[in-house]
């Protein structure tokens, strides 16, 4: 018989199991009724947690992101300085974001509204959030001079996971790279400069990949 059992060992492990269903059978095939069954808990137990399915993608995003933080890898540098550390994470990323079958999976979740919509808030609300933790540290150590580290941080995340999203804003190839040239300028501007520069020919991959 399913248990109730309220406790933060309980959500932790609705949560990992929904990670890995997710992971697994895809954002739109798996519901609440899923989770609980596998785990084994009530319904009651679940929206003790979460009170509703997209609160817990929310939730899962995060954990992924988490779980794959290429921020905190970059964080951990020893002797690097931040703008290093910075480019440093954005290397951890290209095998990721050119990755064909993951590129697909995530061009097939996005064209959910939930979906679209918890991987953004967790982007800005969380992901941001160890970006704001370097830009400071560039601030300190004097590879970056930003005015405003919390919010370029935030509109950084929002540039990348929505503004260069093809599938969002549908542009031709010539208008992606001024996009890209844009953000190069843009960066440069904010007070983050050279950090993109070299990954120019990164982003307009990413662009054929996607198409």
């Amino acid at each position: 018989m399913p248990r109730h059992d309220p406790s933060e060992k309980t959500k932790m492990e609705i949560l990992t199991t929904a990670v890995r269903l997710f992971s697994e059978k895809g954002w739109e095939n798996v519901n609440v009724e899923d989770v609980v069954k596998e785990v084994g808990v009530t319904r009651g137990a679940f929206y003790h947690y979460f009170k509703s399915r997209e609160e817990l993608v929310y939730a899962v995003m995060v954990q992924m992101f988490l779980d794959s933080n290429p921020y905190t890898v970059a964080l951990r540098q020893e002797g690097l300085n931040a703008h290093e550390k910075l480019r440093f994470a954005f290397n951890l990323n290209q095998e990721m974001q050119t990755n064909p079958t993951l590129i697909k999976d995530l061009k097939k979740a996005f064209e959910s509204p939930v979906i679209f919509k918890s991987n953004l808030l967790m982007s800005v609300n969380e992901g941001s959030k160890f970006l704001e933790a370097i830009i400071e540290e560039g601030n300190k150590d004097g590879s970056m001079a930003v005015v405003h580290p919390k919010q370029t941080a935030q509109i950084m995340f929002v540039l990348f996971n929505a503004w260069l999203d093809i599938d969002i804003f549908k542009v031709s190839y010539d208008e992606y790279v001024e996009k890209v040239e844009f953000l190069i300028y843009f960066c440069n501007l904010l007070g983050l400069p050279d950090i993109l520069g070299d990954f120019k020919e990164h982003f307009l991959k990413m662009y054929e990949t996607y198409k």
